[in-house]
């Protein structure tokens, strides 16, 4: 039981690495992250737009992720949201 707890910690680290980096980030949300850069502000529309191959549910879930893991910050609610990325500190 000692040796899981061990594990445990460690995984812990180096989420916590990983964390302090930005996160980790899939192929897609590394290319919506690269179109908001380029064309930002940017609404949920014009991610469709761009991708349309990408379900409008995986969209707005990679944003929530994105949004979560500090990368982007959201202005407004609902359909009028925005995204920008977050200016490094």
């Amino acid at each position: 039981m000692e040796s899981l707890k061990t594990l445990t910690v460690k995984l812990e680290k180096k989420y916590d690495v990983l964390k302090a980096k930005g996160g980790y980030l899939n192929e897609r949300q590394k290319q919506i992250k690269a179109f908001i850069a380029t064309h930002q502000p940017v609404k949920i529309s014009d991610l469709a737009k761009q991708f349309p191959a990408i379900k409008l549910g995986t969209l707005k879930n990679d944003l929530q992720y994105l949004y979560q893991e500090q990368v982007l910050t959201r202005i407004g609610q609902g359909k009028g949201t925005v995204y920008l990325l977050k200016e490094p500190e």
